[in-house]
């Protein structure tokens, strides 16, 4: 449950970076929370799931993508994950 606490902030200030001009600044923040996500997808956050990423779903957020749609808990979870990830998003929508 670790990985979320560590995402979370990572993601906020590396996301920035879509934002353009002096926002650059802050890509490396968004390369070391790339890494560590498609680490975490595949190590603990296919535990707190209980599911395991796909083929071409190397981050969390492609993996959300897919299980927002289930009926189930994961479905729930990865909805409330979405919209706190779209919030915080300068486009208003990470989650394709």
């Amino acid at each position: 449950m670790i990985a979320i606490f560590i995402l979370l902030p990572l993601y906020a200030i590396g996301i920035q970076y879509q934002r353009g001009g002096l926002w650059y600044a802050v890509l490396p923040v968004t390369l070391l929370a790339l890494v560590l996500d498609v680490v975490l997808n595949y190590t603990e956050l296919a535990v707190l799931t209980l599911d395991r990423p796909l083929w071409n779903e190397w981050t969390f957020s492609t993996r959300l993508a897919r299980l927002r749609w289930e009926a189930d808990w994961r479905g729930d979870l990865a909805r409330y994950i979405t919209r706190g990830l779209d919030a915080i998003a300068p486009s208003g929508k990470h989650i394709q």
